[in-house]
């Protein structure tokens, strides 16, 4: 993943001088955005690989022809 750098930090401070926030330009926090995004979708695998890996292996699934056949039988 590519690492942007701002050209300027920008701090907003509280009355006794307290970093308590910063200004981030639009190409920067969109970029994060995107790699939280990102990141969620990696974490949501890691959560559900191990049981559907488990699920598979008990033959507590079912194959792509047996799920349509079943979708075509089930009354509209």
């Amino acid at each position: 993943m590519k690492m942007l750098a701002a050209k300027e930090e920008q701090f907003l401070t509280d009355a006794r001088g307290k970093r308590t926030g910063v200004v981030l330009d639009l190409r920067t926090y969109e970029h994060l955005r995107a790699a939280e995004e990102e990141l969620a979708d990696i974490q949501a695998y890691d959560a559900l690989h191990d049981r559907a890996h488990s699920e598979i292996a008990a033959g507590q699934c079912a194959t792509l022809t047996s799920y349509r056949g079943d979708r075509k039988r089930r009354p509209k």
